[in-house]
């Protein structure tokens, strides 16, 4: 018999050896997914965030007011309840009263108001809405942010370390 047709298969050896490197690297995505896939929507989040200043920025040179006709850049430390989200807040961001996706009727309505500086606002990637406050606890004390509530979605007056936040400058 011809020697080139007698080695053409692969033993039984190689085949083991090749399934068990296919394993092993399944296993390694696999465990890996969930931490790769929780990484993006923080990133996700973050841009989503930035985005949302971004709007706060613009509405804020067109009519030198924050959301909900709040003086720009201003701490409102140790005032309860003057939180910009949902459940339980003055109203969400996405609402005509906050001046990022439409300009309330009067007279309500924003001066020099150009918008809209959002088209819409979508909830963070855990479904849950973004929001905007001026008094918010950080390590240096009360800061005004925007932010999402992060992977575990506790709310209002319940921050905690997974909040994604955006610091904003103030005075």
């Amino acid at each position: 018999m011809n020697t080139f047709f007698k080695n053409r298969g692969f033993t039984l050896i190689e085949i083991l050896v090749s399934i068990a490197i296919l394993v092993i690297l399944a296993g390694v995505i696999l465990t890996a997914y969930p931490i790769m896939i929780e990484k993006a929507k923080i990133s996700k989040a973050r841009a989503e965030i930035k985005n949302i200043y971004n709007a706060i920025s613009m509405l804020e040179i067109d009519s030198n007011e924050w959301l909900g006709h709040k003086m720009p850049r201003i701490k409102e430390c140790g005032i309860n309840n003057n939180e910009i989200c949902s459940d339980g807040c003055l109203y969400n961001l996405s609402d005509c009263e906050s001046g990022i996706v439409c300009n309330p009727p009067a007279p309500n309505d924003y001066f020099n108001w150009k918008g809209p500086y959002l088209e819409e606002i979508s909830q963070d990637p855990w479904g849950n809405e973004y929001f905007f406050d001026t008094d918010y606890d950080t390590e240096d004390g009360c800061s005004v942010v925007v932010g999402s509530y992060g992977p575990n979605g506790i709310g209002l007056n319940q921050y905690d370390e997974d909040d994604i936040i955006y610091v904003i400058p103030s005075q």
